[in-house]
């Protein structure tokens, strides 16, 4: 699932390129990600690959916001003894690293987790300064930061550009990936749409969920409360925190309304259309008909599915016992969609199987 959302979901592989390519020209990258990141071991070996297939003389390494100075930081981390010996106080670390050579700090991509508020204002003056004292043609050292949705610098760091995961990749990429990650499991095609859809819509922004959700399969349009509480209980995310499945739940009966709309209002419409196809004369002989709202009806193509099962009762209309009981469903799916009461699955699967 993680291979499908990371290289085949086409905004989720552009992110990864978009970053890698950045890092390749030389500027530094703020990365804002949210909290639910979907698969991140995965995101940041993808951005791995790609920056050693374009440069496999520089190597990324990670490491969580030093509490400290940044500067101090890099000086005493990336710095041989001998080199730091030749530090003169009155020179910042900034300046100091970016007119030195043969440092380490060069040779690496430099992936810094956790940086937020104060340390994302601290780095960014370290960077401004570090980029403003580099030796033109020297190779600088290249840095991601990596901070949470919503937090950015006050200011705008020359040679730093800022990714925002929620700019690149939206809701339909999401239903791409559940669309896509529908076909590996063992759904009926017919029941695949509204799995995707169902998903998709229920887990919003939750990748990782809606994936949990389609590996239950059919188990899930069957009772999606039942699985959401045992995913909740038995599984985690890639990074071994629970899933909050709270919001689904709350919103559960509506977002299954809203699935269902989508979905099967269609059928019933194209259904209704075919049946008064198939049966004009007979329901074009019992017109006019005043409806109970005080509708008058004299075109058959402005007959509803509760008019139809009406001349049905009423003899006007001749159907088999399977065919009487087919317009039934339909009619009785009708209602319950525009009241907003969303169908039971063993209802929604006749309907898509028609």
């Amino acid at each position: 699932m993680d291979k499908i959302w990371w290289e085949q979901i086409t905004r989720a592989s552009r992110l990864l390129r978009t970053v890698s390519d950045t890092m390749l020209g030389g500027k530094s990258v703020i990365l804002s990600l949210p909290p639910s990141i979907p698969w991140y071991r995965t995101m940041y070996s993808r951005i791995e690959e790609l920056l050693h297939q374009g440069n496999p003389n520089k190597c990324l390494q990670e490491f969580s916001c030093p509490p400290g100075n940044v500067g101090e930081f890099l000086f005493e981390t990336y710095c041989k003894q001998e080199k730091r010996a030749s530090y003169r106080r009155g020179m910042s670390y900034a300046a100091f690293l970016a007119k030195s050579e043969d440092l380490v700090l060069n040779d690496r991509y430099l992936w810094v987790r956790d940086v937020s508020g104060e340390k994302l204002e601290e780095w960014s003056r370290f960077l401004v300064e570090y980029y403003k004292n580099l030796p033109e043609g020297m190779p600088p050292a290249v840095f991601l930061l990596e901070t949470v949705e919503g937090e950015q610098p006050r200011k705008a760091v020359k040679g730093v550009q800022s990714i925002r995961f929620s700019d690149e990749v939206d809701a339909y990429d999401r239903f791409a990936f559940c669309a896509l990650a529908c076909t590996e499991g063992g759904v009926p095609i017919v029941l695949r749409p509204y799995l995707a859809e169902l998903v998709s819509t229920l887990c919003q922004d939750d990748v990782e969920l809606c994936a949990a959700c389609i590996q239950r399969g059919q188990s899930f349009l069957t009772d999606p409360e039942g699985v959401l509480n045992d995913i909740a209980r038995r599984k985690t995310r890639s990074n071994g925190e629970t899933f909050d499945i709270a919001p689904m739940l709350a919103g559960l009966k509506g977002r299954l309304w809203e699935s269902q709309l989508k979905l099967i209002f269609p059928v019933l419409q194209q259904y209704s259309a075919e049946f008064i196809q198939q049966h004009e004369k007979e329901i074009r002989a019992a017109l006019p008909l005043t409806t109970s709202y005080g509708e008058t009806i004299d075109d058959p193509q402005d007959a509803e599915l509760g008019l139809l099962v009406y001349l049905v009762g009423s003899q006007q209309l001749g159907l088999s016992g399977p065919e009487h009981k087919q317009l039934v469903l339909f009619r009785n799916a009708r209602n319950s969609l525009a009241h907003m009461r969303p169908l039971d699955f063993s209802n929604v699967e006749k309907i898509l199987r028609f």
